[in-house]
């Protein structure tokens, strides 16, 4: 019975998978294996290019994350080519014809293609590590009789260990305030202060840059806000209609994507909306009059109160792919985030 994928498994065959599938491997006669080089079996009828994954460094960002989070780590990729007499090409020149290409593959690819493990999208980054002699010696001394083979060292990161059991994500922070009590015996008493929501402050989108990300608002009473909080029971909400103000390049569309939060924690809901942008430029100090079908823009919230509960959240972000550097993957730019709570007090 084989052992179970792990995420750092199923990372690793994903490299593996990206490089035979640049080389065209098996047009090629090239075998792409993980493994240490000692395992790589000798071969006189095909060219063979080993990936030996023998280091590995925490990644730096999370030192304090839980422990039912992601935990992000650093892979170090020896690849070395074993090539083989083909047509009258020596073995010798074969190896640097394989690393060469290994070598323009990812000065070309930099950052690979996203890939979902275990729910969490991976997307690595790809850095050149020149090896020293002394590396080389330590590396190739531990590796029995196999003789030393041209190779490159290659960071990868950062790649996740996934838990078995991931964190519920809290909800969000939409207010914060403060309150003054007389004595430690209050401390526990329901808060009566004033909470502030963030103010929305006046924003331009630079849409001559290529990577020009949307910026959003709600539109409520007239006035331009970041989060928004109702009693589901209140006539308040009762009345309520989620209306944003987009601001991007009106010549190009972008997706609003929502994302849902109560007991079982976040996750996106619903398919990405296509949506316009009204203006270059959000202003709370000088809201545009209303043109019906254009602006505000109506959204509805996909979020209710799950029976049994008293509150739930809903987040809402404008998305747009671009791609920086033709041949190379897209990289999505988001907007500010939106946020609405709601609860029930009764």
């Amino acid at each position: 019975m084989p052992l179970p994928e792990s995420s750092l498994s199923v990372i690793c065959s994903s490299i593996s998978q990206f490089v035979g599938s640049s080389l065209n491997a098996a047009a090629n006669n090239i075998t792409v294996s993980i493994g240490a080089p000692a395992e790589v079996p000798d071969s006189d009828d095909e060219h063979q290019l080993n990936l030996f994954f023998y280091r590995f460094e925490p990644g730096g960002f999370d030192s304090d994350a839980h422990p039912n989070d992601p935990w992000r780590v650093r892979l170090f990729c020896l690849i070395t080519a074993f090539g083989s007499l083909e047509d009258g090409i020596p073995a010798g020149e074969n190896e640097l014809r394989l690393l060469g290409e290994v070598l323009r593959i990812f000065r070309e690819t930099p950052v690979l293609a996203a890939v979902t493990v275990n729910g969490e999208q991976v997307r690595l980054q790809v850095v050149f590590s020149p090896a020293t002699d002394e590396q080389i010696n330590q590396v190739w001394s531990t590796q029995g009789d196999k003789t030393y083979r041209p190779s490159v060292i290659y960071e990868m990161a950062l790649a996740p260990i996934m838990p078995s059991t991931l964190r519920v994500e809290p909800a969000r922070v939409g207010a914060i305030g403060s309150q003054a009590r007389a004595d430690r015996s209050g401390r526990f008493a329901a808060f009566s202060g004033t909470a502030l929501a963030p103010q929305v402050p006046f924003q331009t989108v630079d849409i001559d840059s290529p990577r020009w990300g949307p910026v959003i608002c709600w539109l409520y009473l007239g006035e331009c806000a970041h989060t928004l909080s109702f009693d589901i029971d209140s006539a308040e909400f009762a009345a309520f209609t989620p209306r944003i103000w987009l601001a991007g390049d009106p010549a190009q569309s972008v997706d609003l994507i929502w994302e849902i939060w109560d007991s079982t924690g976040w996750r996106s809901t619903g398919t990405p909306q296509a949506a316009t942008p009204f203006s270059t430029t959000i202003d709370p100090a000088n809201v545009p009059t209303a043109v019906p079908g254009t602006f505000p823009l109506d959204v509805t919230v996909p979020v209710s109160i799950p029976a049994g509960e008293n509150a739930a959240q809903a987040m809402l972000h404008a998305t747009r792919s671009v791609t920086l550097v033709p041949g190379q993957p897209a990289v999505e730019v988001r907007s500010n985030p939106l946020l609405i709570s709601l609860y029930r007090t009764s």
